[in-house]
């Protein structure tokens, strides 16, 4: 007999929790993150930022821990704004901030940040080293009383402090790493050469799943990635 079926919201709030650290999802934990925001408010009030956007994918998961598209607001002081342009629910099961809302549309941004720190930055920082020129010109429009300043080496400072947490993290990548080229040495002979599915070689070591192509010389082997053999292929 069929049950009554589970919508979407239901099923990340009740599920996704699970499979996806079966999976070998590490989810970032409040301290850490605290931790981060931290450093990253230090370099700021040293450069003289009232607040910045994290854009760029990588500094917006290390700051807010989720892997949603969208862009986090984060002021000298009071709490970070993580606006997501889709799967809010995710957002708020992956990120410990408080403050998660929908992004419906980039025009929202002032109005959402005026709602939750009372006012509007009037020193704004980006990353300047990673977006696009047309992104800064719309930035501009958005906030026209702003004075824009680079955050990039704010951020790379930051990061480049790792804890306890990221070692583990590092450790375990390198171990899937080593586990991955004995495989090889186990399996493959001189001259052959197929597809490989590392999700399927090592399932539940938080593989993205990449297919890539192996190839055996006499010299050892070689992983090419998609694009290589793009352009073996030419």
């Amino acid at each position: 007999m069929k049950g009554e079926a589970m919508n979407y919201q239901e099923w990340v709030q009740s599920q996704f929790e699970g499979l996806s650290t079966s999976l070998g999802f590490h989810y970032t934990p409040e301290e850490e993150i605290a931790g981060r925001l931290t450093r990253l408010r230090s370099g700021m009030k040293t450069k003289g930022i009232d607040a910045l956007l994290a854009v760029q994918k990588m500094d917006y998961y290390y700051l807010s821990g989720s892997t949603q598209n969208g862009i986090l607001f984060v002021p000298i002081e009071g709490k970070p704004l993580l606006m997501v342009k889709r799967e809010v629910e995710r957002a708020l099961l992956e990120s410990p901030l408080e403050e998660v809302v929908e992004l419906k549309s980039i025009r929202d941004l002032p109005s959402l940040i005026q709602d939750l720190w009372g006012r509007l930055p009037q020193t704004l920082g980006l990353e300047l080293d990673v977006l696009p020129v047309n992104d800064y010109f719309k930035y501009e429009g958005l906030f026209p009383g702003a004075r824009f300043m680079d955050t990039s080496l704010i951020i790379r400072d930051t990061r480049k402090i790792k804890s306890p947490f990221e070692i583990d993290l590092m450790k375990m990548a390198g171990e899937i790493g080593r586990k991955t080229y004995q495989k090889g040495r186990d399996l493959l002979k001189e001259g052959m050469t197929f597809a490989v599915e590392p999700k399927i070689v090592f399932p539940g070591e938080g593989s993205v799943g990449l297919e890539n192509t192996v190839v055996v010389t006499k010299d050892g082997y070689d992983i090419l990635t998609p694009l290589e053999q793009d352009i073996l292929k030419v």
